[in-house]
């Protein structure tokens, strides 16, 4: 079999004598899409943060390329970051800056295009989320969330990183504009040939956008499996989670 792409074995982390992560095991194929699906307070934004290196684990190994990066440090870490693109739960623009800056933010920081190359790499960006040219100009709080959202992909997506990690894609975004951008990261990161992992508490953007999903419940792997078998897993664990989701999707 190859080598997965990005794989977690045993992940364990506690903060404060309570245990938060309890032995968390996922693998995602190379150019594959996994979802990290849970309740707040499962563990999915704490294994992400594991997997990116904000966080170092109690124990466990985590891999990418075969590569342990547990104990990366300085230059090692910065090139392992390098190879991602980050899609941040409220797209995390600068607000200061114009839409085009925020896209090609990391090659004008490290000064790998002149701002005319990054201008034109951002409008191309753009345009593969369904933004038209104008959009480059404008800053941030001239824009809809959704068109936020689309900005964040773009910027995301703009480096073609050999991994891309979303967190929580479409939160905050109405049905119709969660189908658009969960439509938009399938589309991209197939274009580009990326690994993904995304987390969400939403069970229609994990369908939408996920290879394989990971249902996380205190810290734990509740259940895995594809998309199209979620619905009928027979997993008490499982099953509380829908119910619990339809109901709040109901009194929304």
């Amino acid at each position: 079999m190859s080598t997965p792409k990005i794989a977690v074995q045993g992940l364990c982390k506690s903060f404060d004598g309570e245990r938060v992560l309890d032995g968390v095991d996922l693998s995602i194929p190379d150019g594959g899409s996994l979802v990290l699906l849970g309740e707040s307070g499962s563990g999915k934004t704490l294994t992400l943060k594991c997997i990116m290196g904000l966080v170092k684990p109690d124990s466990g190994a985590i891999r990418i390329d075969g590569q342990d990066t547990v104990n990366l440090s300085g230059r090692d870490r910065d090139q392992l970051l390098g190879r991602c693109g980050m899609l941040f739960q409220q797209s995390a623009l600068f607000d200061s800056l114009p839409v085009w800056r925020n896209v090609a933010f990391r090659e004008l920081e490290r000064k790998e295009l002149s701002p005319e190359a990054a201008h034109a790499m951002a409008v191309k960006c753009l345009s593969s989320v369904g933004l038209g040219p104008r959009v480059a100009d404008l800053l941030p709080s001239e824009l809809s969330g959704g068109m936020q959202k689309r900005v964040g992909i773009a910027r995301a997506i703009a480096s073609q990183p050999e991994i891309i990690l979303l967190d929580e894609p479409t939160a905050g975004l109405d049905p119709i504009m969660s189908n658009v951008i969960a439509g938009l990261i399938v589309t991209n990161v197939r274009e580009l040939g990326a690994t993904a992992l995304s987390i969400t508490s939403d069970i229609n953007t994990a369908i939408k956008i996920a290879d394989q999903i990971v249902l996380l419940h205190e810290g734990k792997v509740a259940w895995t499996g594809p998309p199209d078998e979620i619905a009928n897993t027979g997993n008490d664990v499982v099953e509380r989670f829908i119910h619990k989701w339809k109901i709040e999707q109901a009194a929304a």
